[in-house]
């Protein structure tokens, strides 16, 4: 007679069959997680190249908007050192005053040596 603790053939197919099932289900789980992680890193790198090239052209933008405005700043000190050099032939003695009077003022100022 059959002991009732020993499992039966009958009982032990079911199980060996639900085993398999858990088996195929942790592979296909496996599998799908394994995909999903290649999917992810495979999006991480399109959106780190992806931040390369705007970074890369964020850096050309600024370095063309400096290029330009040390252009601007180029013509500009150069309209205003044409204009002070218009105003000095033009005015010659004022100037050579003012020059004269920033000399004596800046002389008066710096203290002596005293020996």
């Amino acid at each position: 007679m059959e002991d009732i603790f020993s499992p039966s053939v009958a009982a032990q197919d079911p199980l060996k069959r639900a085993s398999q099932e858990a088996q195929r289900l942790g592979r296909d789980v496996k599998e799908g997680l394994e995909d999903a992680a290649s999917r992810g890193r495979s999006i991480a790198d399109d959106a780190m190249r992806s931040a390369k090239d705007l970074a890369q052209e964020g850096r050309s933008a600024i370095a063309e908007r400096a290029r330009e405005a040390a252009a601007e700043a180029r013509r500009r000190a150069s309209r205003a050192a044409a204009r002070v050099s218009d105003y000095a032939d033009d005015n010659t003695a004022i100037v050579a005053i003012a020059a004269l009077a920033i000399g004596l003022l800046v002389g008066y100022a710096l203290p002596r040596r005293q020996h």
